[in-house]
């Protein structure tokens, strides 16, 4: 098996065993046997399950990052429909993928402090469709950071609330409110 090949399988049963399990209920042994490899593998190709951790993290939130920006990139018709895009892709990745999600949800508030410096988080993508719209006057001037943070807290309280069973279904089903409550949240029209 190619080294690539092992890697992937150990970030598969990684991402199955945290979010069922637990992130530091997680054994290495655990991992070696989801990923059907020897437990000794691991550590050639990671220092530490935290250096797996921050691997995995860092690899998913860029790609995020990346289709966020593509998202925004690619929507016409000014905030609204750019938000209303946003929010959709988020619904889906979350419908399509719950198990990324939730590994992502789980593990940001340790791994995200260290990609601070490099601005790598979705406020950034969020900031900047905010202070675009400020420079169109589509949306009155306000404090980018605080709105970005409030728009995506409204996307993620949902998606928590999935998780931990208080809102049942797709996410996608509350994509509509979600986008109503993020376009206030900007004062857009």
């Amino acid at each position: 098996m190619s080294a690539d090949a092992t890697r992937a399988r150990i970030k598969t049963a990684a991402l199955r065993l945290f979010v069922s399990k637990g992130v530091k209920e997680t054994t290495t042994r655990e991992l070696a046997r989801a990923a059907r490899i020897a437990e000794g593998t691991i550590y050639r190709h990671y220092k530490s399950k935290d250096e797996l951790i921050q691997d995995l993290f860092e690899g998913h939130l860029t790609a995020f990052c990346a289709e966020l920006e593509n998202v925004q990139a690619e929507a016409r018709g000014g905030i609204n429909s750019t938000l209303r895009a946003m929010v959709e892709y988020m619904c889906h990745l979350f419908d399509s993928n719950r198990t990324l999600y939730q590994f992502l949800l789980i593990v940001q508030h340790d791994a995200l402090p260290s990609l601070m410096s490099r601005d790598l988080s979705p406020l950034r993508v969020l900031r900047k469709v905010i202070s675009d719209a400020i420079k169109r006057e589509e949306i009155p001037d306000q404090d980018v950071r605080l709105s970005a943070a409030m728009v995506l807290g409204v996307v993620m309280q949902p998606a928590l609330a999935l998780v931990y069973g208080s809102l049942q279904g797709r996410m996608s089903k509350f994509s509509s409110e979600i986008h109503d409550a993020c376009r206030r949240i900007v004062h857009a029209p």
